[in-house]
């Protein structure tokens, strides 16, 4: 017989159910955010024509949306990866960007409202599916200045809400002195600004020496510093994905020049797991306790602002709170007394939200209570049928002893028994 171990049972589980994960990609247009995708995934996912504006008319600004890409990976272990991306093109192509913080932030506070509603309904759907973001790859242009003030709005946003990974595109535009300062004035700013980002945290008591130095070494190269290429060459009878110049050859995947391919493995294969845990043990567990708690308003749940953005798919599953709009709608100008009315109703409108939500969660805690107090009710039934039970099963057996010492046949004894039990039953009677 051929033993098994819990490890390789749970190794097989996981081969054949596969893996999710999440992941969204911030970054302006011309940043390499589709090139990177078609890297990471080694296919052509995201056309990269598609993403970059055209300069034919400069008043034309193209609107900014979310769009998933789906797509089906397979690691060297032959785990399936279903790999989910949201990718942001149009993202602060405009001159006031403010909207789409918004709409990224609404986003990833409304996958974790879903999460909240399901959690709260007495009967949970077997079939729902966990669309939170487990990570988010903000690309920063190499400019060699550091973050810029684009950078620093939108990052402010995302900190203590997603696990934030800040990455240096087309990093060999730079020379090494170049990226090695750009990467340490990133780093200033980001403590400067107090932006909170996934350092690949680890404990030095409880994590083993293999832990503690990968994860050492992989806080040593933040802020990321990638090259992509949509184009493949053969290289010493090898397909690579690389870039060519007039002096020589960049392969994507040499360490030395690019961290891309440390990001792809600690996204796909080390940190996967990682990155899941701590969206749902720290973030998640921080925003619900907010919500819950009626923090500062950051759930959702009663709110369906997420619904006016602008959202793509590739998948024909949809949000059902996020509807498409192919223009934003136009918005008349309005005197101080046009808003302070429409203020008024968006506070009063907000009011009647809180009302019939605690409402609602009034009405289920009754139902609970009653549920529970005819729980306990039948349960003290039960207990009563079986102590009678009992009580009856120890008479008709002190009954057959009886019997037995006066030298009672087994029928007799029988007998003696059914007409005790007629007898208590014409009692109860």
């Amino acid at each position: 017989m051929v033993s098994v171990t819990s490890a390789a049972l749970r190794k097989r589980k996981t081969l054949k159910r596969g893996l999710q994960f999440t992941l969204m990609i911030i970054g302006q247009s011309g940043s390499g955010r589709s090139t990177f995708i078609n890297s990471l995934c080694g296919q052509q996912v995201v056309d990269a024509s598609s993403t970059i504006a055209l300069a034919t008319d400069a008043s034309e600004v193209r609107e900014f949306q979310l769009r998933e890409e789906n797509v089906e990976l397979e690691d060297n272990e032959g785990v399936k990866i279903s790999l989910s991306i949201i990718d942001t093109p149009g993202f602060a192509d405009s001159i006031d960007n403010s909207t789409n913080f918004d709409i990224i932030t609404d986003y990833l506070k409304h996958q974790y409202d879903e999460i909240l509603l399901e959690e709260s309904r007495v009967r949970r759907n077997p079939r729902f599916k966990d669309s939170r973001v487990h990570a988010v790859l903000y690309f920063i242009q190499s400019t060699g200045h550091g973050l810029k003030e684009l950078d620093i709005g939108m990052m402010k946003q995302l900190s203590g809400l997603v696990n934030l990974i800040p990455v240096i595109s087309k990093a060999d535009s730079m020379t090494a002195d170049e990226l090695a300062l750009n990467k340490k004035l990133v780093l200033e700013d980001l403590k400067h600004h107090g932006i909170e980002y996934y350092d690949f945290p680890y404990d030095l008591e409880n994590d083993d020496d293999e832990t503690v130095d990968t994860n050492s070494y992989l806080r040593s190269l933040i802020p990321f510093s990638v090259i992509g290429s949509n184009q493949v060459f053969e290289v010493e009878g090898e397909l690579v994905r690389g870039r060519k110049y007039p002096w020589g050859f960049i392969n994507i995947e040499d360490h030395q020049l690019s961290d891309f391919v440390i990001l792809r493995n600690l996204l796909l294969i080390s940190h996967l797991q990682d990155l899941k845990d701590y969206t749902h043990e720290i973030l998640y567990e921080r925003y619900r306790t907010d919500a819950l708690s009626g923090g500062n308003g950051n759930s959702l749940a009663t709110n369906d602002a997420a619904s006016t953005h602008s959202y793509q798919s590739s998948s024909a599953v949809k949000s059902p709170l996020i509807k498409q709009e192919s223009t934003p709608p136009s918005i008349p100008p309005q005197s101080a007394t046009a808003n302070s009315s429409m203020n008024s109703d968006t506070y009063l409108a907000r009011e009647e939200q809180i009302r019939l939500e605690e409402e609602r969660l009034k009405a289920f805690e009754e139902r609970v209570q009653k549920d529970l107090l005819q729980k306990k009710q039948e349960l003290l039934e039960r207990e009563r049928e079986l102590r009678e039970i009992e009580e009856r099963l120890e008479r008709e057996a002190a009954l057959k002893e009886k019997l037995s010492k006066q030298g009672a046949t087994a029928t007799d004894t029988d007998t003696a028994v059914i007409k005790q039990e007629e007898k208590e039953e014409e009692e109860e009677d």
